[in-house]
């Protein structure tokens, strides 16, 4: 799993990578960070990078040197709430780090996992964060194949030539959630052949591929994920 990580670059928050980083690696994972957003603006760069990974732990520290004197609360880094609304646009795994009196932030729609970050109970924080990794590895990414051999045929030039008529997206089924909604996926060249990776799937849920490119369009039905092989039928 690639796990996002957006937090300030600066000494206060340095104890994020030298406690977190170690964590996450320690889960299997690899760490992904935005370093070079060091402004206010995001580059497009580090928005593919976010895109590309499987979660993302946003930490909403405290900025500045001093609180607003009306409100009494901090403000934080411009570029993390930033990061956060993406993956929350790409309906990522999430968790809120916030820290005791930052500014609320309400203009940061969707759902999320929060965290309360007091600094002189960090050893509090980090095990929340341990839980949530754990969590995330109960329902984590799958990665599937695209069958059958025809399908793939006729399909890989496209993909290897990014065709941008081209969508591919899944929704789950699960007896305690229901259906969800479609979500939207690369397709990925392997060797020999397709497939894509699946986030946050729940243990036992069935999974529909649908695909559509050139004016075609490929749906498989609601099969196991564990079987780790879609049937891609054409309609």
């Amino acid at each position: 799993m690639k796990i996002f990580v957006a937090y300030g670059y600066n000494n206060r928050d340095s104890w994020i990578p030298e406690m977190l980083f170690p964590i996450v690696k320690a889960f299997g994972d690899e760490v992904v960070t935005g370093e070079e957003a060091q402004g206010d603006i995001i580059t497009e760069a580090v928005i593919q990078r976010i895109k590309r990974s499987d979660a993302l732990i946003a930490f909403l520290t405290r900025r500045g040197d001093a609180a607003n004197q009306q409100t009494g609360k901090w403000e934080t880094h411009r570029w993390v709430t930033d990061e956060l609304s993406q993956a929350l646009g790409f309906k990522m795994l999430v968790v809120e780090v916030r820290e005791t009196d930052v500014d609320p932030q309400g203009g940061i729609a969707g759902d999320r996992q929060r965290i309360e970050y007091d600094e002189t109970k960090r050893d509090r924080c980090l095990v929340e964060l341990v839980k949530t990794i754990g969590r995330w590895h109960q329902g984590m990414m799958i990665k599937l194949t695209l069958l059958p051999d025809e399908f793939v045929q006729e399909i890989m030039p496209r993909v290897l030539m990014k065709d941008p008529t081209m969508k591919c997206t899944y929704s789950l089924f699960s007896d305690a959630d229901g259906e969800s909604d479609e979500i939207t996926t690369p397709i990925i060249p392997l060797p020999g052949g397709l497939g894509l990776n699946a986030r946050n799937v729940p243990r036992g849920a069935l999974i529909r591929v649908s695909i559509t490119c050139g004016g075609k369009t490929w749906i498989s039905n609601y099969e196991n994920t564990s079987s780790h092989t879609v049937q891609m039928r054409q309609f």
